[in-house]
């Protein structure tokens, strides 16, 4: 809402923004810009990509940020229709389960953040349809591949978002219900309490009906091994090759950089622009960083977060002190007019 007779130092013409470089009209294109020069050099993603080989994880990789991507766009708050962008989630999600076993972790991320969403305050009518359209289109889809079939319904590893899209959908009919009612807080609280409590018991119960008959499938040897000793994996490869084993502090430096001093300024950052996409960034993150530090391999999880935050850092960084000196450049005229 700037104008360029806005005396504002924080605030800059277009006239003014479009003859300085890097300077755009949103900060996030800078970051982007930034975030991409540094992913396109980073070990961590080089070791793992078309640069630096060719395997699943090369193709995996892209999808992976595709789908990231998506669905932070179908949660932006300033477009009405973003929602819509849940559909392409699905469809990118569908093209990191045909690529690489590592979807389960795309699938969990976002279940896990949806989750997030709700503790943190932030559910909401678009929160719902985006996350209910990536989780029908990508399931639906997944299912097709031969290799996955109905892992995303009966894998326990996997049972994780689908109970967030169950919660999803009491939720929404909650929330309906109270606002067609337009009954008090109290009252809104113990109809909630009374939906998910009627609920549980009725999944407990198919639960239990559905676990004799071997319903649900075990959780894999590679996701047990993140989670206890690699030696008790019972799976020689497994426990024997050597990035399968957990990462110390040296090796984050050797595949990260510089990326270790940046990112946490870009995390901080993301704290005082807190929002949809800076919580799933830094959830990402944190996500990321536990999984690498129990599997060395698993660093190429971290490339891909660590460029965003640390583009996120010097593009705000850069364009703050190109701002800074384009609009003493253009006030000193002003200036030496005043003292004649």
């Amino acid at each position: 809402n700037c104008t360029s007779n806005n005396t504002n130092k924080n605030c800059y013409d277009v006239d003014n923004e479009s003859r300085v470089f890097l300077i755009f009209a949103s900060p996030a294109t800078e970051c982007a810009i930034t975030a991409m020069g540094i992913m396109g050099m980073v070990p961590a993603h080089l070791t793992r990509s078309i640069g630096g080989g060719f395997d699943n994880e090369c193709v995996a990789m892209s999808a992976m940020c595709l789908t990231f991507y998506f669905w932070v766009r179908s949660l932006r708050q300033s477009d009405g229709k973003s929602y819509s962008y849940g559909v392409a989630t699905g469809i990118s999600y569908f093209y990191m389960a045909a690529t690489w076993g590592g979807y389960v972790f795309v699938l969990n991320m976002i279940g896990l953040h949806a989750a997030v969403l709700v503790l943190l305050g932030r559910f909401t009518t678009k929160v719902y349809l985006s996350y209910t359209l990536f989780y029908i289109v990508g399931t639906i889809l997944a299912i097709q591949i031969p290799v996955v079939g109905l892992a995303p319904i009966k894998s326990l590893e996997q049972l994780g978002p689908c109970l967030v899209f169950l919660g999803y959908q009491l939720l929404q009919y909650c929330e309906s219900s109270i606002r067609k009612k337009n009954i008090g807080r109290y009252d809104a609280w113990v109809f909630r309490l009374k939906v998910f409590l009627t609920a549980s018991i009725i999944g407990s119960i198919v639960i239990f009906k559905c676990i004799p008959e071997g319903y649900f499938g075990p959780i894999s040897t590679r996701v047990r091994g993140l989670f206890v000793e690699h030696s008790k994996t019972g799976n020689p490869l497994v426990d024997s090759v050597a990035e399968h084993q957990p990462a110390d502090s040296s090796v984050y430096f050797r595949y990260l950089q510089y990326l270790c001093i940046c990112s946490p300024i870009g995390a901080l950052f993301c704290l005082i622009y807190f929002g949809n996409a800076a919580s799933f960034v830094l959830l990402y993150a944190m996500v990321a960083y536990f999984f690498s530090h129990r599997m060395v391999r698993l660093i190429l999880l971290l490339g891909p977060v660590a460029s965003i935050l640390s583009g996120i850092a010097i593009g705000r960084i850069m364009t703050w002190s190109f701002t800074q000196l384009w609009l003493e450049d253009e006030e000193s005229p002003e200036i030496e007019n005043a003292d004649e």
